[in-house]
């Protein structure tokens, strides 16, 4: 079919205005579908703000309140730890302070008790020296007592048997009274000087 025949054609020119409105009324830029697309921002904007409303009222809202409670208790913490650390460095310089004091206490006791034995060991030397030196004292003048008492006796016995000796020897030439006076007289001159020896 030529295109004077399609043209002379009244059903074929028909077919064609159908055809061209369809075509104009499918088109992406006509007013119709311009309205559609504006029809279709303004409900999806509708919803944008409709979601950005019930987001912030219903999960922006409890999740910042959820956050600002976390940093306040993450905060309570963080300055709950730097107060414990300070404490546990002011215990700590307590307890070396104290430790260094106990030291030099100790220390100090330690020297006490050895300027306290020494004295008292001094103490006991001296009480013990004083003690020996009495025992030896009190000895000796024992032993001068008993030497004495021993020369008295033996003076007795050296009298009497110088006596009985003289007596015979001398006989009657000499009186037994007078025997026994210069008897004991030699006798006390021997005893004194062994007194003064043992002196």
């Amino acid at each position: 079919m030529t295109l004077m025949g399609i043209l002379s054609n009244p059903a074929m020119l028909g077919m064609m205005a159908v055809a061209e409105e369809t075509a104009q009324e499918s088109s992406l830029f006509s007013p119709d579908q311009f309205a559609g697309y504006a029809v279709t921002a303004v409900i999806t904007i509708v919803n944008v703000i409709v979601a950005y409303i019930i987001i912030k009222l219903f999960v922006y809202k409890p999740i910042s309140k959820a956050i600002k409670n976390r940093e306040a208790l993450i905060k309570s913490q963080v300055e709950e730890a730097q107060k414990s650390n300070e404490e546990a460095k002011e215990y700590a310089a307590t307890s070396k302070q104290a430790i260094d004091d106990a030291r030099v206490q100790a220390s100090g006791i330690i020297e006490e008790a050895k300027d306290s034995a020494s004295k008292q060991s001094e103490v006991i030397i001296s009480k013990a020296n004083e003690d020996a030196a009495n025992i030896i004292a009190r000895a000796e003048e024992e032993a001068k007592r008993m030497k004495k008492a021993a020369l008295d006796e033996m003076k007795d016995e050296i009298s009497d048997l110088a006596v009985a000796i003289a007596s015979r020897v001398l006989g009657d030439v000499m009186a037994a009274d007078k025997i026994k006076t210069l008897a004991n007289n030699y006798t006390n001159e021997v005893l004194k000087e062994e007194v003064n020896k043992i002196g």
